[in-house]
């Protein structure tokens, strides 16, 4: 007698659909049937007898049975798109494990079409993630929801080749919530996290083969269900009409972009979704505000140019004004030196000034120095700091004046004022025709050159 099935579960079986076989209750079967969709379909609940007929009428339609399911012979050759790793509590024994992530072969997928990994993919895999492409530390979440904690830590990723296959393997560390979700066998399987074209969100760069992560789940994709994230930044909803192996080629939000750029006239498809056509507005929108951006940016940075140029006629060449640091030190050093002199200058101006204002003559009977201190007097003051200089003044103002006769006696013997008098005429004939000449200078000159005006001391 010929099987019969439910009308919906002969057409899946018939256009290829994956055939898993379930026990709903002890001693009973039940053959379900997975569309390119994933979406079920149910058969008959039979006996073991009559399951094993179903499981005969499969093989007969050209299925073949491959990790429990039965699927087409013409694409076993497609791998899953997510490995089935069976863990298992013997992981634990250490605080790390390596498991196989995946391997060298096709991907079939409903949404995102047919996926291949060379062994370079995997070679770059390895890179991405030895240079930190991501900047974090990869979990291996539950279910691919980050939000539940983390179930393990990606340590290093590795090629190898095992049974004529390259495969990605990896050393996880499971956290004390992984190895209890394991032991209590809430979870059995490894699904991983990639990315073919991967954008750093802060920088905008782009890296090929970026592992994202992983999780815990039940449900492998080759058990009908597709993973929750293949991809951060991958949009299927958008179709161009290029066919590529068979299916439609899926764009990325980021390959639309780069579509409408380069041909403003694309359109979606008449049968697009309302989230889709929101989405290729907003991309469009997008790229009209980039463009508004990039002319006011060329606008600025043509004032820009245009007023350097303007103050480059008003200014000298910097190369022409540039002084460099020990040219500048330098000159600064030897300025420094000229205003020293000059003050210095000033100063022994304004000190002889005011010691000539304490020398006492027949000009100044008050003065309290005798002309021939009045040398070594400007050299204290000359060496002396601000303060003495100003206590030494007001010492000079308290000493009562030299007396005439006393300064007679400085000149000669008693009795040779009038010889003093010349003396004092001379030198300030002396002083008046040579500036800056001092009175003891002027002495001395006389001394040399008349000496007849200066009386002999007496012998005793």
């Amino acid at each position: 007698m010929a099987l019969k099935f439910p009308a919906d579960f002969d057409k899946c079986v018939k256009e290829g659909g994956r055939v898993r076989t379930e026990k709903p209750k002890e001693g009973k079967y039940l053959h379900v049937c997975y569309d390119k969709a994933g979406k079920s379909h149910a058969g008959e609940v039979k006996s073991k007898k009559e399951a094993s007929e179903v499981d005969s009428y499969l093989i007969n339609l050209g299925y073949e049975k491959e990790f429990g399911e039965f699927v087409m012979a013409s694409k076993t050759e497609l791998k899953s798109l997510v490995p089935q790793i069976k863990l298992s509590e013997n992981i634990f024994k250490q605080k790390t494990a390596e498991i196989e992530v995946l391997h060298a072969g096709k991907w079939e997928h409903p949404q995102y079409g047919i996926i291949k990994i060379s062994e370079e993919d995997i070679d770059k895999f390895v890179q991405s993630f030895e240079d930190n492409v991501r900047k974090v530390d990869l979990a291996v979440d539950q279910e691919h929801m980050p939000e539940k904690g983390a179930a393990g830590w990606y340590r290093s990723l590795k090629k190898v080749v095992e049974d004529g296959k390259t495969k990605l393997k990896a050393t996880i560390e499971w956290t004390k919530l992984g190895k209890q979700l394991i032991k209590d066998g809430i979870f059995k399987y490894f699904s991983p996290e990639f990315d073919f074209d991967y954008e750093d969100l802060e920088t905008h760069e782009n890296f090929e083969n970026v592992l994202i992560g992983g999780a815990l789940t039940n449900r492998p994709y080759f058990k009908s269900l597709a993973p929750v994230a293949l991809s951060e930044n991958l949009y299927a909803g958008f179709t161009s009409k290029l066919k590529e192996e068979g299916g439609e080629k899926k764009m990325t939000r980021k390959e639309l972009k780069a579509k409408l750029v380069e041909d403003s006239d694309f359109k979606l498809d008449e049968k697009a979704s309302d989230k889709d056509k929101k989405v290729f507005d907003e991309i469009k929108a997008e790229i009209a505000k980039e463009a508004e951006d990039t002319k006011k940016a060329k606008e600025k940075e043509e004032k820009e140019k245009e007023k350097e140029k303007k103050n480059k006629k008003k200014n000298k060449k910097m190369s022409e004004e540039f002084i460099s640091s020990a040219d500048h030190t330098k000159q600064m050093n030897e300025m420094r030196s000229k205003l020293g002199v000059v003050e210095k200058k000033l100063r022994f101006k304004e000190v002889t000034a005011e010691v000539g204002g304490f020398v006492f003559s027949e000009s100044n009977p008050k003065g309290v120095l005798l002309p021939k201190n009045e040398k070594a007097a400007i050299d204290l003051l000359m060496a002396v700091t601000p303060k003495v200089a100003k206590l030494f003044t007001e010492f000079m103002d308290e000493l009562p004046a030299v007396s005439s006769k006393l300064f007679r006696e400085e000149g000669g013997d008693d009795g040779e004022g009038s010889d003093s008098e010349k003396v004092q005429a001379e030198a300030k004939k002396m002083m008046d025709k040579e500036k800056g000449l001092t009175y003891g200078d002027a002495i001395k000159r006389l001394q040399n050159e008349k000496p007849d005006l200066f009386p002999k001391e007496k012998e005793e």
